[in-house]
């Protein structure tokens, strides 16, 4: 991989960081779709200066899923407060027919 495509996949991470902030995961899925190419391109041994750079995108990249993670659980909450609000207007009605 060259250091303008590496420069280019940290760039796509710090979009996809934005994204997963802004909770835009059909836009953060699109940046990974175009980020995974240039990832899987890079050969094991890096000079110093790609290191550098493949580390931040992996501190990025670990902020993103802490994000995902966040995002999962809010939405699961959200989800089951959802649910027992349906239950309860089920009941209320099934009492309100007796």
């Amino acid at each position: 991989m060259t250091i303008e495509a590496l420069t280019r996949a940290l760039q796509l991470t710090h979009e996809i960081h934005d994204a997963a902030r802004q909770r835009d995961w059909l836009r953060a899925e699109m940046l990974v779709s175009e980020r995974s190419p240039l990832l899987m391109s890079l050969k094991p041994e890096q000079p110093p200066h790609a290191l550098v750079l493949i580390r931040e995108i992996q501190t990025l990249d670990e902020q993103i899923s802490e994000a995902a993670r966040v995002g999962l659980d809010t939405l699961t909450q959200e989800n089951a407060k959802a649910r027992q609000r349906i239950q309860s207007v089920r009941q209320y009605h099934t009492v309100g027919m007796l």
